[in-house]
């Protein structure tokens, strides 16, 4: 049996790049080979769902009842909520481990299951919380909104709070453009809560008004063909660009060279079986991005995102009337922001020495 450390438990790992991978990533680095708290193993689920661990660097079946008899670690560290329906058997067999969970929220307000069949959404949403009060010893949230989210279906879990993280290493070493356009970028996922098609009005609005820039976008997802039609509607193909997927490193160089990032995320009712629920923007890691860059970022008033964009970094939009929204865009346009410097106040380091003595406390 192999010495004390972390069991880390992801859904999905690099090379996908969404922010729990990001967070998969990094956390993997930092504490792989850390001095009290290494990784002792990574377990995730292969493409067909099947339980696996990796092992010397290969994705290997795994029986989780066996993994107390391979393992003896201080704390299990949930990426993921994909692991909801093991947890309880989890906890059987690690009955004194700390059990830690890390999410921004949507996850759990969705109440997906996998194997489990439970077609009202309250009654699968009601396990998700009976499952998660009873076996998880702590939840690492990422705002101060998805804690109060939370808290209103009746999660019981000690909460603690970090806010990130960015690769700051990544922003410093982006090339930087010369003689370049005007450029508004965003990197998102093409889905409702993002709200391209506002994005494509605005910009035809302010075309119409007489500005001249770009508009770079990143990303795939459902929506992107019904975006593009609307592109082409509204003959804006000489001005927005669409990127498809980058690597973190070119989204990074990307938001050095914007001059505005813009990402006009909404709260929006989202359809699931048997229900709905509010989809949010929990903390946008490309938003972090950006004012970590220094880039002037306007975004939309939902989700978590007036916990960390001000007057001094950006402008929040509310959506109810449009007209407005144009002119305030307008003026970031005729008097554009200067960028600021870098900062580190959302690094990876940073939130990885407060796990660290978060481990050391609860050991």
């Amino acid at each position: 049996m192999t010495k004390l450390g972390i069991l880390f438990f992801a859904d999905r790992l690099p090379p996908l790049i969404g922010g729990m991978e990001m967070h998969a990533k990094y956390f993997i680095e930092y504490f792989i080979n850390h001095s009290k708290f290494p990784i002792l193993s990574i377990i995730t689920k292969n493409l067909k769902g099947q339980d696996c661990i990796i092992l010397d660097g290969k994705l290997k079946l795994i029986n989780l009842n066996k993994l107390s008899s391979l393992f003896n670690p201080a704390i299990i560290f949930f990426n993921s909520g994909r692991w909801i329906e093991n947890l309880k058997k989890l906890r059987d067999i690690f009955p004194k481990v700390q059990f830690i969970y890390r999410t921004g929220g949507n996850e759990i307000l969705k109440a997906s299951l996998i194997s489990k069949t439970i077609p009202n959404y309250i009654m699968r949403r009601s396990y998700w919380v009976d499952i998660l009060n009873n076996t998880i010893d702590l939840l690492i949230t990422n705002s101060t909104y998805t804690e109060t989210r939370l808290s209103q279906i009746d999660i019981k879990c000690p909460f603690t709070r970090f806010v990130g993280g960015v690769n700051v290493s990544v922003l410093k070493a982006a090339r930087i453009l010369d003689n370049k356009p005007f450029t508004i970028f965003c990197a998102a996922r093409f889905v409702p809560y993002k709200n391209h098609s506002l994005i494509i009005s605005l910009v035809h609005e302010l075309v119409l008004r007489g500005y001249s820039f770009k508009v770079r976008l990143a990303g795939e997802g459902p929506l992107l063909a019904q975006v593009k039609k609307q592109v082409d509607k509204n003959n804006l193909n000489s001005v927005i660009e669409f990127l498809g997927v980058l690597e973190n490193e070119k989204i990074c160089e990307e938001i050095i060279n914007a001059d505005i990032y813009m990402q006009l995320s909404c709260d929006k009712v989202t359809e699931v079986p048997g229900g709905s629920y509010i989809h949010s923007e929990g903390m946008g890691r490309s938003i972090l991005e950006a004012l970590t860059a220094g880039t002037f970022v306007i975004a939309g008033n939902s989700g978590a995102l007036p916990e960390i964009i001000t007057s001094d970094n950006g402008l929040l939009l509310d959506f109810n009337d449009f007209q407005q929204i144009v002119n305030q865009v307008e003026q970031i346009l005729k008097y554009p922001k200067v960028k600021k410097p870098l900062d580190n106040k959302f690094c990876w380091l940073k939130i990885f020495k407060g796990y660290e003595e978060l481990f050391r406390h609860n050991k």
